[in-house]
């Protein structure tokens, strides 16, 4: 049995709007009413979009065409002890690499494994802004390679891309990694700069069937 004593409950997802944080070209969905309360009597809306767009999930479908799927994700990685790297002294444009998570082993302890690992790149600062969605810090293969080899569950960051600016040229390798090893990530978070270095966590995407990627309400408990 998990206890989990926290004073407060933070919120690490965006909205689902008509213009959230979002890989390029991914298209902003599309909300309106199919139903209003001057015509009908009550309010009913509909959304079009992406699975990929706001803070969303993906599942290991994503590249992989025998994948699992959002709705068949083991619930036991979507909640549980989580840690934070703070890697937001980082430059937008820049790479973490194994090298890199090393030195923050070597000063703070190494990863346990079946931990959650979120990674703040601090590119939460530039949301809506261009260079979110071209010069983003992500993981490089090989740092995704060691991260699997601690035995994480789950990853995420605040950048809209796990892999680094070069891995989406290489055919995403740090995707490629952590979903061959059927670990989701989690991209585009938000208020990773008010977590502690360790909290517990629950990510909840919708569960859709059929779907690589889900959007995902995700709260830390500090």
């Amino acid at each position: 049995m998990i206890e989990v004593r926290f004073e407060r409950v933070i919120d690490l997802s965006y909205p689902v709007d008509e213009d959230p944080p979002r890989e390029l070209p991914i298209d902003p969905p599309r909300i309106y009413a199919t139903a209003t309360i001057e015509r009908d009597g009550y309010f009913e809306g509909r959304v079009d979009l992406s699975g990929h767009c706001s803070t969303h999930i993906d599942a290991p479908a994503l590249m992989y065409a025998d994948g699992k799927t959002v709705d068949q994700i083991d619930p036991w990685r979507l909640y549980g002890r989580a840690v934070l790297m703070d890697f937001s002294f980082l430059k937008p444009g820049a790479t973490i690499t194994q090298g890199m998570i090393q030195r923050w082993i070597n000063r703070y302890g190494d990863i346990p494994e079946g931990i959650i690992l979120f990674i703040y790149t601090g590119m939460q600062r530039y949301v809506g802004q261009p260079i979110y969605n071209r010069q983003w810090i992500g993981l490089d293969g090989n740092a995704a390679s060691f991260l699997c080899s601690k035995g994480i569950k789950l990853i995420g960051s605040d950048s809209p891309n796990i892999d680094c600016v070069e891995g989406k040229e290489l055919d995403f390798p740090a995707h490629h990694t952590f979903l061959k090893h059927d670990i989701p990530n989690v991209e585009n978070l938000t208020n990773l700069d008010k977590l502690p270095r360790e909290f517990f966590v629950v990510v909840a995407p919708m569960k859709l069937a059929k779907s690589s990627g889900a959007p995902a309400r995700v709260f830390a408990f500090v």
